[in-house]
This record gives C-alpha cells, sequence and structure tokens, in this order.
C-alpha cells in the first residue's frame, strides 16, 4: 500500500497543482490580478477587485458612489466637488452596498460622501444569488479562503477560456480608467442602435423590497453615525422597462423609499427615458444621462418640463403623495 501511494503522490501533486495554477494563471475573474487587471473579455469580479483596491489605497479617494452597472456610466470625474470613485459592480444590490460601506468605515476609510444608484434591480434580486455567480460574488468580509476557494475551478476557466484567447480589447483606457475612477464607458452614439423595445427582464426577478429598504435604511443610519454625506437616487431606467417594474410593484418601492430617505427620482416615463438613443439597450443608459444626473444633483441645473414629468424631482415623505404622484401621473 505505501509503494502505491509513493507511486501515485507525484501525479497526485500535478494534479492538485494544476488545480491552483491554471485558475490562478488564467485568473478570467481578476480576482488574482486585482493590482494587474486585464481586459480579458469576461466580466471581472468588479465588487471584489473594487474594494480590494480602495481598501489598500485608502487615502486616493474620499466620496464613492454605489449601484448595479448601470451607475457605471456616470462619468464621477465631472462630480465638482470631491475626489470620487464609482463602485458600481454587476447587479450591485444594497445589501452588498452597505456591508462594504461597513467594511470600509471599519477599515478607517470613512468617505465625506456617498451616493447610491438605486432601481428594480435593488428590490427584485436576491442577494444569495451572488454567491454561485463567479462575477457577482460580493467582497468577502469574514471567510475569505472560502471566497478565494469559489475561483479554484477548473470547469469555470475552461468555460471562459474561449472568449479570453479570442478577445480583441477594444477600450484602450478600459483599465487605467478603472484605477482612475472606476467608471464604465461606451460611445454615445452607440445608444439607440438596438433592436426592439421589449423591457430588460430576467425570469429570476421576485419581491425583495423588504430586505432592500432595511439595507437602505441601515446604510442611512451608519452614514448618519459617521457624519457621512448620503445622496440617493433612482435610475432612470427605460420607459418599458420601467412600465414592467411597476406591474410587479415597483412604484411600491419607490413609495416605501421615500420614508428611509429623501431622494432624487429620475425613473418613470419622460424625455429621457422615451428616448432610445439615451439607451445602449432596455438596461443601461449613456453617459449623457449620466451627466444629467451629476447636474441636477451637485450643480443645480433643472429643466422645468423634466421635473415636471418627474425627472429629477427631489422626493421626501411630505410631497410624495403630492406633487411627486402629480408628477409621475399617478394622480
Amino acid at each position: 500500500m505505501k509503494t502505491f501511494l509513493k507511486k501515485i503522490a507525484p501525479f497526485i501533486f500535478f494534479i492538485l497543482l494544476l488545480e491552483i495554477a491554471i485558475p490562478v494563471l488564467v485568473d478570467p475573474y481578476n480576482i488574482f490580478h486585482w493590482k494587474r487587471i486585464r481586459d480579458n473579455g469576461v466580466e471581472p469580479n468588479s465588487n471584489y477587485i473594487k474594494m480590494q483596491y480602495i481598501l489598500h489605497n485608502p487615502d486616493k479617494f474620499d466620496s464613492f458612489l454605489f449601484g448595479s452597472s448601470r451607475t457605471g456610466f456616470i462619468n464621477v470625474e465631472k462630480i465638482p466637488t470631491g475626489k470620487w470613485y464609482n463602485m458600481s459592480y454587476s447587479e450591485g444590490l444594497p445589501e452588498e452596498h452597505l456591508e462594504n460601506l461597513q467594511e470600509l468605515i471599519e477599515n478607517g476609510i470613512i468617505p465625506k460622501n456617498v451616493m447610491i444608484g438605486l432601481d428594480n434591480i435593488s428590490c427584485f434580486v436576491d442577494p444569495v444569488m451572488h454567491d454561485k455567480q463567479f462575477y457577482r460574488i460580493p467582497y468577502p468580509r469574514e471567510n475569505k479562503l472560502s471566497f478565494y476557494a469559489n475561483y479554484f475551478s477548473i470547469k469555470g476557466v475552461i468555460r471562459s477560456l474561449e472568449v479570453t484567447l479570442e478577445y480583441e480589447a477594444e477600450d484602450p483606457d478600459y483599465v487605467d480608467r478603472y484605477y482612475r475612477s472606476g467608471c464604465s464607458r461606451r460611445d454615445p452614439s452607440l445608444g439607440g442602435t438596438w433592436k426592439g423595445e421589449a423591457p430588460y427582464w430576467e425570469n429570476y426577478y421576485r419581491n425583495y423590497m423588504d430586505d432592500a429598504l432595511l439595507s437602505v435604511r441601515r446604510i442611512a443610519a451608519l452614514c448618519e453615525e459617521n457624519n457621512i454625506n448620503l445622496i440617493v437616487f433612482t435610475n432612470p431606467m427605460f420607459y418599458t422597462t420601467y412600465q414592467e417594474s411597476k406591474t410587479y410593484g415597483y412604484d411600491v418601492f419607490l413609495e416605501w423609499l421615500s420614508d428611509p430617505v429623501d431622494y432624487y427620482n429620475f425613473s418613470g416615463i419622460n424625455d429621457v427615458t422615451t428616448n432610445r438613443n439615451n439607451y445602449y439597450e432596455a438596461s443601461h443608459y449613456t453617459e449623457v444621462v449620466g451627466d444629467m444626473i451629476i447636474d441636477r444633483i451637485f450643480n443645480g441645473v433643472t429643466d422645468e418640463r423634466l421635473e415636471s414629468q418627474g425627472f429629477g424631482f427631489y422626493v421626501t415623505g411630505e410631497n410624495y403623495w403630492g406633487t411627486f404622484l402629480d408628477a409621475m401621473g399617478n394622480h
């Protein structure tokens, strides 16, 4: 038996080496190369990478924008005050923003400003789902070994190899911008080039409004406790996506949201959300719309027509049932 074990030991060692070495070297999700990410065609785990980057550069930024990939097209370099970093990540959820903010504060990084973009993803996606999605696994606050173990997967690497090997980067500024501001970028002229107007909708969307609102409430309390300026806004979803969301209760989410926080509303049916040219598809709005959000929140730029349609309307618990619902056409 001992002789047999000695004979197979090198083989077992070789297999284990491959199981570790290949995922680390290929690293499609940039987990093991977060200091020097690669644009390889596979969506990186931005939640993990961006958290690592900020934790290792605690003095580089003093303000953070959290949200889903939709907020990634808000160019925070254009915000006139503060040193902003865009912390958006795929399907970013309030629970994940809360945990990341807690991690930053516990490590002595107390922002001056925190801005959060919310939408139907915020209240219709189960955070537990992300634990099994390589590019969405949340930043590990406790069991880091368990987190890394997810990525020692030959199967996961092989499934991404075809994309990784054949991908030709089209965004030369991708890596530099990732560390400079965290923002996404596409050519705004590509807005409206997609076909059809069907809403962006996933079959796993369900009602998780209570959990989302509890996380928002806890974020607000954490910001107040640490003297952090909190800004909340709703993402301007394409009108068909907004309409579909309303049938599943998104208008109720907007109502309940006005209890824990005041917020800037950009949701609804208005001149912006009905214009295909403002969207890359029925999910992501262009940087042009992101600039409009910045102008409204930080530069005091208002458009009476748009605001009368609910776009840029500042919602409070007091005005929700009056002028806001009038603007949204719900009265």
